[in-house]
């Protein structure tokens, strides 16, 4: 209903990063910035992205961590900062569990897969992060290029360039849903300093939609 979409963008914000140290106005600097994200989650609230920007004019998005994506949202930026195995798989686990509250119409989109499928080795990805990951799953860089190939561009992974080192991790969906959604926004605001954070916003807007039910809905494989 519409009231679950008021309740999950309640509370979400672009606002210059300037404004959220403790004294407006002052230079943005990495002790500010590292004192600006505490105040900041002592209150409930985080941010994205979480490396401090190149100034205070650049806009971030602040949000509610107790919301219908705030955790989704603070997992994703921590493994965009940190590129660790441990928030990979978180990310992955959130996204699984805002998936669980947007799969409407119910099991609308469900295929009947007996087993894996033989075909190209993206097919076979594909399944393996649908039966393994529900839909999202951490991986190795390794694992993915062996997939797909390294590609100049790959749809549904984060981060959306992919680290040069193989050992390293991402997260990988295969359908457009809203916390896939949500992830494709927040790649944008991690790289695009100008207009990310309105970018993202728009995405949770769109994401925001999926909890109502009835409402249309798209995948891509």
């Amino acid at each position: 209903m519409q009231n679950a979409v008021d309740e999950a963008l309640v509370g979400i914000r672009v606002e210059p990063a300037g404004h959220l140290l403790e004294h407006p106005g002052r230079d943005l600097t990495s002790a500010s910035w590292s004192h600006a994200l505490e105040q900041l989650e002592a209150a409930g609230r985080s941010v994205v992205p979480r490396r401090i920007p190149p100034h205070a004019a650049c806009e971030v998005l602040t949000y509610p961590l107790r919301s219908t994506f705030g955790y989704l949202l603070d997992a994703g930026a921590r493994f965009l900062e940190s590129g660790s195995k441990q928030d990979a798989e978180r990310t992955a686990h959130e996204a699984r569990t805002v998936k669980a509250l947007t799969v409407v119409p119910a099991l609308r989109h469900q295929r009947d897969e007996t087993g894996p499928p033989s075909g190209t080795g993206e097919d076979l990805l594909d399944h393996r992060v649908s039966t393994e990951g529900n839909g999202f799953l951490a991986l190795s860089v390794a694992e993915l290029t062996e997939a797909i190939g390294r590609r100049h561009k790959v749809r549904g992974v984060m981060p959306a360039v992919l680290p040069s080192n193989p050992a390293a991790f991402v997260v990988r969906w295969n359908r457009i849903t809203a916390p896939g959604l949500v992830l494709s926004g927040m790649n944008v605001a991690h790289t695009d300093v100008e207009y990310g954070a309105v970018n993202l916003q728009s995405h949770l807007d769109t994401a925001a939609q999926a909890l109502v039910p009835g409402e249309p809905h798209h995948e891509w494989r």
